[in-house]
C-alpha cells in the first residue's frame, strides 16, 4: 500500500468529527463506530485498553457534565501502510475550568474507510513530576 495523498485533509476531517461527536452527548456513543472491536487500543492517562466495548466503557465513565475540546494544532503524517498519524493539542473546556490535552490517533484504512487502531490521550500537566 502506498502513502494516501489526502493525508491532510482526511486527517483534519476526522479530528472535527470525532470531537464533535465526544463533546455532543447525544452522540458520543456513535464514537463506537470508529473503533474497531479487537484491534483498536486506547491510552487514556496511562490507563490501556483494548477492543470497542472497553473503549467506549471507559469514555462513558469520564465524570464530565459538559465539555468541548478546542483544538490549537492538528499534525498529520502518512503511513506507508496507508494508515495516518493524527496527533492534536488543544483545550479542554469542562463546567468549571480549562485544561490543555494531547491526543495521537492513528487511523487504519478499513475498505474505503478507516477506524482509529490507537488512540493515546493525555492533559498536559507541566506542574507535576512525571515520577
Amino acid at each position: 500500500m502506498a502513502l494516501n495523498p489526502n493525508f491532510n485533509q482526511i486527517g483534519e476531517m476526522f479530528t472535527k468529527q470525532y470531537y464533535a461527536m465526544f463533546d455532543n452527548a447525544a452522540t458520543r456513543g456513535e464514537l463506537a463506530k470508529l473503533y474497531n472491536t479487537e484491534q483498536s487500543f486506547l491510552s487514556f492517562e496511562g490507563q490501556q485498553m483494548q477492543g470497542t466495548a472497553k473503549i467506549m466503557e471507559k469514555i462513558n465513565s469520564l465524570t464530565f457534565q459538559s465539555i468541548a475540546h478546542i483544538v490549537t494544532s492538528i499534525d498529520c503524517h502518512p503511513m506507508f501502510d496507508g494508515g495516518i498519524l493524527v496527533n492534536v493539542m488543544g483545550q479542554l473546556r469542562l463546567t468549571m475550568t480549562s485544561q490543555s490535552f494531547m491526543q495521537n490517533f492513528v487511523l487504519k484504512p478499513m475498505g474505503d474507510s478507516f477506524f482509529i487502531q490507537h488512540d493515546v490521550f493525555r492533559l498536559v500537566l507541566h506542574n507535576v513530576a512525571a515520577h
